[in-house]
């Protein structure tokens, strides 16, 4: 049986040292693809690149992977990296926004600063960075954004009130920018996954079992189906459940 392949070449990955992004970017280079990854802490960075670059018996086959240390709270974040991610690529086939940030404090005490640092990282900086990515996918002859959405982008938790605005801005405007690039075959998905095993879910849900939680590299396995498999079928969103979780809720 033949293993499924894609035509991308080239990805950027925000959030891409730790967590989800992290197995993303390994799933992306194993296949031979590129890849940028972007963050805040260039230790984490630097850390990451090691990691994905330590097996030197693969190293003929992996992909290339570029750092780029960079604070998505900045207003001027978005373009500086889309053009840093492209000219240290070459070209730019895919765009994941994975980075984001979580914050677990009731309304009543979410301050001006609270509310801003997580809706300019969770949803400006997707917005711009798609804005910004769009000439260089454009020249791709197969462009694609995957938005790293959550189950707090349908749903309401307690003590995630900004959180959960930042998430469904993210799937809010996703939403509307699908429509509007359809015509030029620019594939658009979404993933909310919920409990996912990362330090993230340990400062916002401290209560679940960690054996229960979905595998990052569940997430990074989806990523693949949905890259290999861009046929007539389109899949535009995909809700991912903690198997112990109630069904269809």
């Amino acid at each position: 049986m033949n293993t499924p392949s894609t035509k991308i070449q080239r990805a950027l990955v925000t959030g891409g040292s730790r967590g989800i992004g992290f197995h993303i970017t390994e799933m992306l280079i194993k296949q031979g693809i590129d890849v940028c990854i972007a963050g805040r802490n260039s230790e984490h960075l630097e850390n990451a690149r090691e990691k994905l670059t330590a097996d030197d018996e693969a190293k003929q086959r992996r992909g290339k992977v570029y750092i780029v240390p960079i604070d998505l709270e900045k207003p001027d974040a978005p373009q500086k990296l889309i053009q840093t991610a492209g000219e240290n690529l070459g070209s730019l086939d895919l765009l994941v926004n994975n980075a984001g940030i979580s914050l677990n404090l009731p309304l009543e005490k979410t301050t001006i600063q609270d509310w801003d640092r997580v809706m300019h990282i969770n949803a400006r900086a997707p917005f711009f960075l798609c804005q910004e990515a769009l000439p260089w996918l454009r020249k791709s002859a197969a462009p694609t954004i995957i938005q790293i959405a959550s189950v707090v982008s349908h749903a309401g938790y307690e003590l995630q009130s900004a959180y959960s605005a930042s998430k469904h801005a993210l799937l809010g405007f996703t939403k509307a920018f699908a429509k509007e690039v359809q015509q030029e075959d620019i594939r658009i998905y979404t993933l909310s996954p919920g409990g996912v095993a990362t330090k993230m879910i340990d400062s916002v849900r401290p209560d679940l079992d960690q054996e229960d939680l979905i595998d990052p590299q569940e997430i990074a396995n989806m990523i693949w189906f949905l890259l290999t498999h861009r046929r007539n079928a389109m899949i535009d969103h995909i809700t991912m459940r903690r198997v112990k979780k109630t069904a269809w809720i």
